[in-house]
């Protein structure tokens, strides 16, 4: 069903969501509210999801736009809305038609905070990663599936040795595992063998991927898709973004992308 759009003082896009019902008009500030009160992610992202399907493909890429840049503003409720909004992206909530639909619009309507958020990603799983290895050299090589079950361990030199496993199953794992720090979790996030598997796994974990300093390390990561990167570019804080952006090698994109953060918010 359709929705009806109006400008509101601020220049952004309101949508009715029930054509049917007396005008209500959501503003993206309403709408950022609602998703904030939601208890978990996973809900998030569908109820932000239905929202959507609530309006044309241009109205939904100017709502998606508009809580991209008032989340890079920083602070409640914009920033778990924009968290949101990864999520939902990052998932197959979204059909692939209504996907493209919105891409387009946001293309025509020059919403570059909304093309970045649904620039399609390409992961490379890696299947040489479930082959056997020695979790030190000179034993024997493992199985995946004895690698899994050691990744359940209590034991800290395991872990340790087992945080540079190449296959996502056993990180994903690990990153359940309730005896892992926040800086065993930065290992995996920095290091530059991480495949994009196994990088875009550690931002599907509730624990982790909220952390401030886990998800700067994954953003100045050359090995993290530059899709995600962008998308994560807005759950940054001005200070984040000016340290990421002291990197000399940065994507061109990517670059581009905190130049706009940091530019003061109209």
């Amino acid at each position: 069903m359709a929705a009806r759009a109006r400008p509101c003082e601020a220049g952004i896009v309101g949508f009715d969501l029930d054509a049917q019902a007396p005008c209500t008009t959501l503003e993206p500030f309403e709408v950022a509210t609602r998703l904030a009160v939601l208890p978990d992610r996973t809900m998030r992202a569908a109820r932000l999801a239905e929202l959507l399907r609530t309006a044309t493909p241009e109205h939904a890429a100017w709502l998606l736009d508009a809580l991209a840049t008032a989340g890079r503003s920083g602070g409640p409720p914009y920033t778990v809305a924009l968290l949101a909004a990864v999520d939902l992206v990052g998932s197959d909530r979204l059909r692939a038609d209504e996907r493209s639909a919105i891409e387009a619009a946001a293309d025509a309507l020059g919403l570059q905070s909304c093309k970045e958020l649904l620039m399609p990603e390409e992961l490379e799983h890696g299947y040489h990663a479930a082959a056997p290895r020695a979790l030190v050299p000179g034993t024997r090589p493992l199985t995946l599936g004895e690698r899994k079950s050691l990744a359940r361990s209590w034991q800290r030199d395991v872990l340790q040795r087992l945080l540079v496993d190449p296959h996502v199953e056993v990180v994903g794992l690990l990153l359940g595992n309730p005896h892992l720090t926040e800086d065993d979790i930065l290992r995996i996030a920095t290091a530059r063998r991480s495949s994009a598997a196994v990088l875009a796994r550690l931002l599907e974990s509730p624990r982790w991927s909220t952390r401030a300093r886990v998800r700067r390390a994954l953003v100045g990561n050359p090995r993290l898709p530059l899709p995600i990167a962008l998308r994560l570019v807005g759950l940054l804080s001005e200070v984040e973004v000016r340290d990421v952006a002291r990197d000399p090698n940065l994507r061109p994109q990517l670059r581009a992308a905190l130049d706009r953060r940091l530019r003061p918010v109209c």
